[in-house]
């Protein structure tokens, strides 16, 4: 009895840290989602929470959501390094003083293709976000 007892538990964990695995497994993504946010803006304030509203609704889909923290010398630091991470280094330049806004960019040619600003509903952020992601 004791052994089919660990036999069902090994079986139930393998079983479960195979599920963990197959839904952890990297997707290409096909849309990139550059916030550009420090803590002292206040369109940040009014957009940060309809992104994050509609955000959930993507999990499954290829979008890559990244911030760049301009709050202060050392997020600046670390926001231009995961610009060039992510092969963005020129729309990053050419916005690295503001913030308040997200741009959507094609993660393959690396184009803009959609902003969100604070203007926006969020049934006008799930649009641009479901318009870049067909493109």
């Amino acid at each position: 009895m004791k052994n089919l007892l660990k036999t069902t538990l090994v079986t139930i964990t393998l079983i479960g840290i195979t599920n963990l695995a197959s839904a952890a497994q990297p997707v290409e993504p096909k849309v990139v989602g550059l916030m550009f946010w420090a803590d002292t803006c206040a369109s940040c304030k009014v957009l940060d929470p309809k992104i994050h509203a509609v955000k959930g609704e993507f999990v499954e889909q290829p979008i890559l959501f990244a911030t760049f923290d301009h709050s202060n010398d050392a997020t600046k630091l670390q926001a231009a390094m995961l610009a060039t991470g992510l092969g963005v280094g020129d729309i990053y330049k050419a916005q690295e003083k503001a913030s308040g806004f997200l741009i959507l960019v094609d993660a393959k040619t690396k184009q803009p293709v959609g902003k969100l600003t604070r203007d926006m509903s969020e049934e006008d952020i799930r649009k641009e976000i479901n318009k870049a992601l067909k493109g």
